[in-house]
């Protein structure tokens, strides 16, 4: 496969680093908002009067937004052509059949507030029609902005993506791991685009890519994911993560299992999300307690090399841990264990 021709620097394009950490939620309430308006539309300054009147609320944690929080929602909305400028006044473009998909769907009021599944394919499909998008990010897993133009194949068809901080220039660096393409950051801008924004809506608000910090080494990977959207998919997903887990028992009473091995080995090369796999050690902690062994690390062992906060949350996610237990490096599973049947 060639070189995508997203390899370089971020920070030449300043103007496309224009994502930020917004709530997709937040960006359902806002265009429903203007959907929703009398005239058919709001100019920003009706649209942030409508938020701080708590009309509409982005987040749990944005009660009272900045003005430059606000500006980042819509121009959110307005560069991934949900909404359009008719003048000093917002209109949703309904041409777009994924943003009247998104306007149909009921927005979250309550509970966890996240998207619907149509609601985050919808929002998936814009942020994929996306030049900047797929330039700065997303074209690094396909290896060509030609490959991949719908959410189903991303998911089918993407390859990993490796990202670390370059010790002697600070920069961050994206790579993709099946091309010789990548994205330097090296501004507070451009990390802020993509690490803070493209690469959590892909992760946290989309549930296209998930992602893992490699123990060897201060790299992460990415890859892309088939994130279930019934009980009936979830359970058959567990059920496929189970049975690798039992078949790597061998010959010998007890097989040690690596949990960072199984990251790489189910999650990645399977395309399932962590918290799939993570699922599938609670049912045999539950179902198999006298078979299967857990086998914790310290806190301060798993984190030792780690510099920051963030980075530190980062490689915790790549351990096991139940609710408040410890973290969980390896299992141990007996040979008289039986996979689960559906």
């Amino acid at each position: 496969m060639a070189p995508s021709s997203i390899t370089g620097d971020a920070d030449s394009h300043p103007s496309s680093c224009w994502m930020r950490s917004v709530s997709f939620v937040g960006l359902q309430r806002m265009l429903r908002a203007v959907a929703d308006a009398p005239a058919g539309g709001l100019t920003a300054k009706e649209v942030n009067e409508w938020v701080r009147a708590g009309h509409v609320r982005l987040s749990p944690s944005t009660s009272n937004p900045a003005p430059t929080t606000l500006y980042h929602y819509r121009n959110t909305l307005l560069r991934l052509n949900a909404l359009w400028r008719d003048g000093r006044t917002l209109r949703v473009n309904r041409d777009s059949p994924h943003v009247r998909s998104i306007v149909r769907e009921e927005v979250p009021t309550s509970g966890k507030c996240v998207l619907s599944e149509i609601a985050r394919a919808s929002f998936g499909e814009l942020v994929l029609r996306n030049r900047d998008c797929r330039r700065l990010f997303l074209d690094l897993f396909t290896g060509s902005t030609r490959i991949a133009s719908s959410v189903g194949q991303f998911r089918d068809r993407g390859s990993p993506v490796e990202w670390f901080r370059s010790s002697r220039s600070k920069e961050v660096v994206f790579r993709s791991c099946g091309t010789s393409a990548e994205v330097r950051c090296r501004s507070a801008g451009s990390i802020a685009a993509i690490l803070y924004g493209l690469r959590y809506w892909a992760r946290d608000e989309l549930r296209l890519i998930d992602e893992y910090r490699e123990r060897s080494s201060s790299t992460t990977r990415m890859f892309p994911i088939h994130w279930p959207t019934s009980k009936a998919e979830t359970n058959s997903a567990i059920v496929r993560a189970t049975t690798h887990l039992v078949s790597r028992c061998g010959g010998e009473e007890w097989t040690l299992v690596s949990v960072s091995d199984l990251l790489r080995s189910w999650c990645e090369a399977e395309r399932q999300p962590v918290a799939v796999l993570f699922a599938a050690i609670d049912w045999l902690l539950q179902e198999w307690p006298h078979h299967t062994v857990a086998v914790p690390t310290s806190r301060g062992l798993a984190t030792l090399r780690v510099g920051s906060a963030s980075a530190e949350r980062l490689v915790l996610r790549g351990y096991y841990r139940s609710s408040h237990g410890p973290y969980i490096s390896h299992v141990r599973l007996h040979k008289d264990i039986e996979a689960p049947t559906m």
